[in-house]
Formats: structure tokens, sequence, C-alpha cells
């Protein structure tokens, strides 16, 4: 229980931070944005259930996600809230697909955060039990953003049931990290 509220504060901190920082930001709020952010296709790779102290149950991670660049929330230039889906497998065979939303804070002109939350489907395949089906996917990617928009970073994610997807008690969870590439979509087609 005290890890899921944990987890909930770190991932809304930010958003509270921007909403509550200074009224001309408040002001400044639009929907449905299309400008200032590209469509991206973001790689991830690295290892899923770092935190696992016996070894047993980490594995190889490969992520794909696809973040459009419609904002939902635009609040000024500080905090931008996207939808995105995604979707992730280990070399034992464990996959999950999800959706949901992602913010985007500019950190200076060449740093941005990415938090995000997201509900999904599992199957562990030949990989860690997780004890249920529907999972949150959570986390924060932090980027490098090069002159052709390109994003070169380090992501951390996490998937648990929550205790609230689950009538399982037992919420194992998983902690990754992954080194991650992201580029605009445009660079790819043409």
């Amino acid at each position: 229980m005290l890890q899921r509220h944990a987890l909930l504060a770190v991932l809304s901190a930010p958003l509270l931070l921007f909403m509550t920082s200074s009224t001309s930001v408040a002001q400044n709020v639009s929907f449905f944005d299309t400008r200032n952010s590209p469509n991206l296709l973001n790689f991830g790779a690295g290892v899923f259930n770092i935190s696992d102290t016996d070894g047993g149950n980490k594995a190889a991670l490969f992520q794909l996600d696809l973040v459009p660049g419609v904002s939902l929330v635009k609040f000024g230039d500080s905090f931008y809230v996207q939808p995105y889906v995604g979707a992730w497998a280990t070399h034992e065979g464990s996959v999950m697909g999800y959706a949901g939303i992602q913010g985007l804070i500019p950190i200076g002109r060449r740093v941005e955060a990415r938090p995000f939350m997201a509900i999904g489907v599992y199957d562990n395949g030949g990989g860690r039990e997780l004890k249920s089906v529907a999972l949150f996917h959570s986390g924060i990617s932090i980027f490098y953003v090069s002159r052709p928009g390109w994003r070169f970073g380090a992501t951390f994610t996490h998937q648990s049931h929550g205790e609230i997807l689950s009538s399982d008690s037992e919420n194992p969870g998983a902690n990754n990290f992954l080194a991650s590439v992201a580029m605009p979509w445009d660079q790819i087609s043409n």
C-alpha cells in the first residue's frame, strides 16, 4: 500500500509542480495542441527486473513506444500531456502491451523529462510471474535532444498490479532500466 502511494506521488509531483508554479502558466492552458512536439518512435533496450537480488528473474528487455505529436493538455511551454502506446518483450517470452499518457517537461533547450503512466496487458511467458494479466506501467525517461530532433537517454519503468488490478494480495512488481533512443517519425519515413 505504501509503495503504491509513493509511486503515485512521484508520478504526479511534476504535474502538480507545474500547475501551481505560476498563474501565468495556468492561464496559458490549451487542449489538443499539435505544435511544438514531433511524433516520436522510441526504442529501448535494457534489463527487466533489475531489483531482483538473486538474479533468477532478470532478463533482457526490448521496448517500443509510439508517441503522437498531439498534446492533450499544454501548460504554456512548461508541461505537455501526450497520449502514447507501446509494448515490450523479454528474452524469456514475457510480453506487455499498454496505452496511457506521458508528460513532456522541457528542461532547458536540450534536455527533457518524460514521466508516464499506462495500463496494459501482461503475459509472463517463461519469465517473472506478476500475479495479474492487467498491470500498471509507469516510469520516467530523461532525454538529451540533438539538433535533428533525435533523443538519447535512459528510462526507468515499473510494472505491478498495485493491489488494484488484481485480487491477489501478493504484488511482486518489476523495476526495469533501459537505454533509449527516440526519433521523429518524419525522419524515418523520408
